[in-house]
């Protein structure tokens, strides 16, 4: 027990420190909402600074101090006034590359000044013995408890009870808000970046003396630095320091009690998985954006281009390279396809992952004891390998469930750290001192090593980089690729239509660990001896970095970014450079990026299209890929327009709370096939809050909701919309990432597994259902399939919005104000189409809409909402006569005016023109 306790209060000085920087990371974040990676690295620069000053030129300690704390500061409100200010309106994955680029930045410059050996700094502390309860531990590290604490508890005061405090709590819940009440948005984050970045320093000078001074320390520091901050909600100084010294605690410990290597740099890696995933949820909310994310290639395929381009390849292989540029070619093959597994998770599916690396090392590391231990060909080693990361993927698949954005991020790097350390470092793992060796492999007979017949090697990779390329392009082109980008740009959107996210997830991450695994059991045995150092978590910043700036949307993006690679092309070219090459590369690289994200974010491949036209126009017409014409919509003259299956929607006793607030109480009503019912009411009525329980968006706190007489109570929104009840949103959500007819697709498409499989060799592309087609030309879509989202009017917008909602063929249709922002004579277009769905179709529509003469000409039966709960029901008529419904929302004009219906029939019905469709009996 004493040895325990005594470790407990060593781990208070590392811990307390890693709280002090996570302190300034959560300032940071309240002064701007940026999660800051390069934390630690701008806390690195002043440690460099306070070594220079104290140890290299001998300068009282004071001074160094304030010189290492002030350039830290300086740096840090630097880079919020050069780079982050200019991305206000950028997406979380642009902010979060940002500051990991300028991690890459200062941890190249650090290691281009003072190499890679970590220095011996002297602590500032009296590091003399004392015992505390029968244990003896070193002065500093109660110092530094006492200085932790003491700072936590000035700067909570601080930013309690000061202007400055209030001006910043101000800044972060509306920065449009704070700035009309003279307040400086960027003034105020200007100050949090320079005290987080002091702090920061004030913490890794106080580290180094403990740990060493190297740059490689930056990366194993991230993670536990985020993880406090993580754990105190990036907003409670008091919590966050707890987390810092439970962490530190924690892997003091660990040191201590466990013998296998590296438990205690992944020990935050676990703490902060499991707080995320408590805290997480499986959908966005609607309070949840996360920005435009990089540009998508269409994914068509040029064969003419992809013969011309390996005809190339292969004559500079197997003809003009002498050895030293067939390996550059060979290694940039390599990344490109480690690379690729970018595109399908951050690309397509939208997940910003720093695991891929890891995934290559499990692949390689299992690949390689197999093959060496046990005596597998190559082939199946290398599948036993890939096969390997499906585990990992699903693993981390799952925790992309309950996390997204920056929590993502941390999760997977904290992977990458972890994995590191404990598998690709440990002796167990790796095949110890002499390593495993691949001993002149084969692939089917044929001699593929790497040091004989480099040339063979490369072309083998090359050919596994065209399989991975044709396949990812079939999923963008497929039912899979338009479930990913609908997840990637919405996922209440996607969930609305059926779309399992937790399907799309875990096969973006399995696939993209399987790709990964196999570019990652690829480079290791191009050596005889293999080697698995090129798996640590800086490869995986670094490897992220440069899939984004190659352009992670494209199959043309890890191409251009593989070239960026340590050992490529890029390498080779500027070699005369010297040996730091690749530092120069990397910084170059990441300096660039910082450019790119502020003016060009969806990189380099994006950017040099327009440019390439010329040349590859020409080339595709002398290379055409010969694509025939597809008709998309169904012949309108055969269409059989069934009449959808009955249905009926109640509601009973429904009670929605948010905390103290009753959004809606008591709710009750039904919508059947066939009819058109109104749900009004005031703004805050709960009208929308209604439609969220209705369709699984928000849990209700009593009531239940029955479809054809049974409970749906415990099912999914994905379930309940493919069990036949579907809705569109108030604010469009539409998929702006893909044209007007991906999006009918992605509410068309049928939702099976086995596209999951399929779409990898052919992707399905084909016609639209009957109601779809009738979708795209009743509402008048037929013109724009081809265009974007964002090429759209507003009208055709909110139209197309309304159309891939019914595209689906759903029986049970909940629209949230489908006609806000249109004029009059649309709004009345627009109740006409929803009569003829239930007329014709004989669809039933719950419709929310301010209009409330669109409400009343179109709807059978109305319910009207005020503070939650229901104050009137019945037909229009009986609605516009009801004193308490007037009084709340109508208003006396509708009480006196006459009923403005058209061609009003005796059951409520609007008798609208005739659509010239057979419909079946």
């Amino acid at each position: 027990m004493a040895e325990a306790f005594r470790f407990a209060l060593l781990g208070l000085g590392a811990g307390g420190l890693y709280a002090l920087a996570a302190i300034g990371l959560v300032l940071v974040y309240r002064g701007s909402g940026v999660v800051n990676f390069a934390q630690t690295a701008m806390g690195m620069v002043g440690a460099y600074t306070y070594y220079e000053v104290r140890v290299r030129h001998g300068l009282p300690t004071a001074v160094a101090l304030f010189a290492g704390v002030a350039v830290s500061a300086a740096l840090s409100a630097g880079f919020h006034l050069t780079i982050m200010r200019r991305m206000r309106e950028a997406s979380d994955l642009a902010k979060i590359i940002a500051t990991l680029a300028f991690l890459l930045v200062l941890a190249a410059a650090a290691s281009l000044i003072y190499g890679p050996l970590t220095r011996l700094v002297p602590s500032m502390l009296p590091t003399t013995r004392v015992t505390i309860f029968g244990a003896s531990v070193g002065e500093d590290r109660v110092w530094i408890l006492i200085l932790v604490l003491a700072l936590t508890l000035a700067l909570w005061a601080i930013y309690k009870f000061t202007p400055f405090g209030v001006a910043t709590a101000a800044v972060a819940e509306n920065p449009r808000a704070a700035a009309a009440l003279a307040v400086s948005p960027n003034v105020i984050a200007a100050a949090n970046w320079a005290i987080g970045g002091a702090l920061a320093a004030l913490a890794l000078i106080l580290l180094v003396p403990i740990t060493g001074l190297g740059a490689g320390l930056l990366i194993f520091l991230v993670i536990p630095v985020l993880a406090a901050a993580v754990v105190g909600g990036f907003s409670s100084f008091p919590i966050t320091t707890l987390a810092g010294l439970a962490i530190g605690i924690a892997q003091s410990e660990v040191t201590r009690y466990v013998e296998a290597p590296g438990w205690p740099t992944a020990v935050p890696f676990v703490f902060v998985t499991i707080i995320l995933i408590l805290r997480g949820r499986s959908v966005a909310g609607k309070d949840e954006r996360f920005g435009r994310m990089p540009r998508l290639g269409s994914g068509r395929i040029a064969p003419g281009l992809i013969v011309f381009g390996v005809v190339v390849v292969q004559l500079c292989l197997w003809q003009f390279f002498s050895v030293k540029w067939i390996d550059a070619v060979l290694i940039q093959l390599l990344f490109a396809v480690i690379l690729m597994s970018f595109v399908i998770v951050t690309g397509f599916a939208g997940q910003l992952s720093l695991a891929q690396m890891g995934f290559a090392g499990v692949a390689a590391i299992v690949a390689a004891y197999l093959y060496a231990r046990h005596g597998w060909p190559f082939p199946a080693a290398m599948a036993a390998g890939v096969v390997a990361t499906i585990p990992a993927g699903v693993v981390i698949g799952l925790a992309g469930m309950r996390t997204r954005g920056v929590n993502l991020a941390i999760v997977t790097l904290g992977f990458a750290i972890s994995v590191d350390s404990v598998v690709f470092a440990s002796s167990r793992f790796n095949g110890g001192i002499l390593s495993y060796k691949a001993n002149d492999p084969t692939f089917f007979g044929i001699r593929v090593n790497s040091i004989d017949f480099p040339e063979r090697y490369a072309t083998l990779t090359l050919i596994m980089l065209i399989f991975v390329g044709l396949g990812l392009a079939n999923i963008r082109r497929g039912r899979v690729g338009r479930r990913l980008i609908a997840v990637r740009t919405n996922e209440r959107a996607a969930a609305a239509l059926g779309v399992s996210i937790v399907g799309a997830k875990l096969y973006a991450f399995v696939v993209g660990g399987i790709i990964a695994g196999l570019g990652g059991v690829l480079l290791v045995f191009r050596l005889p001896l293999l080697n698995f150092a090129e798996f640590n978590g800086g490869s995986s910043i670094l490897l992220l970095q440069n899939a984004v700036f190659g352009g992670v949307g494209t199959l043309g993006g890890p191409l251009v970014a593989s070239g960026f690679q340590p050992g490529t092309l890029g390498t080779t070219i500027f070699s005369f450079l010297g040996g730091k090459v690749a530092l120069y590369i990397a910084m170059a690289t990441s300096i660039g990026l910082l450019f790119m994200l502020t003016h060009a974010p969806d990189g380099l491949a994006i950017l040099t299209r327009r440019h390439n036209e010329w040349w590859l126009g020409r080339l595709r017409r002398r290379f055409p890929s010969r694509r025939k014409p597809v008709h998309v919509l169904t012949d309108e003259s055969s269409m059989p327009l069934a009449k959808v299956a009955p249905a009926t929607l109640e509601v009973r006793g429904v009670t929605v709370r948010f905390g103290g607030t009753v959004a809606v109480n008591d709710l009750s009503l039904t919508v059947r096939t066939g009819e058109v019912v109104g749900l009004i009411g005031p703004n805050g009525a709960g009208k929308s809050t209604a439609i969220d329980a209705i369709t699984g968006f928000v849990t209700p706190t009593s009531g239940t909701v029955l479809l054809d007489g049974s409970s749906i109570d415990g099912w999914k929104r994905e379930r309940r919309a493919r069990a036949g009840v579907t809705r569109s949103f108030q604010t469009l959500e539409l998929f702006d990432d893909l044209t007007v007819l991906e999006n009918i697709r992605a509410a068309d498409d049928p939702r099976d597994l086995l596209a999951y499989v399929t779409d990898f060799v052919v992707p399905g592309q084909a016609k639209l259902s009957p109601a779809a087609s009738a979708a795209v030309i009743d509402f008048g879509l037929q013109d724009d399939l081809d265009k974007t989202v964002h090429e759209l009017p507003y009208a055709q917008r909110r139209m197309l919005a309304v159309a891939r909602a019914v595209a689906g063929g759903q029986p049970l249709l909940l629209l949230d104000e489908p006609a806000s922002g249109l004029d009059e004579s649309q709004s009345r277009r627009l109740g006409e189409m929803i009569r003829r769905l239930a007329a014709e179709r004989g669809v039933g529509v719950l419709l929310i809409e301010h209009n409330v003469d669109m409400v009343l000409r179109t709807c059978d039966r109305v319910y009207a909402l005020n503070f939650g709960t229901l104050i009137g029901q019945g037909t229009p008529n009986q609605i516009r006569a009801n004193p308490a419904v007037v009084e709340a929302y109508l208003g006396t004009s509708h009480r006196e005016s006459e009923p403005d219906r058209g061609g009003e029939s005796g059951n409520g019905h609007v008798v609208s023109q005739p659509v010239h469709r057979p419909v079946a009996p």
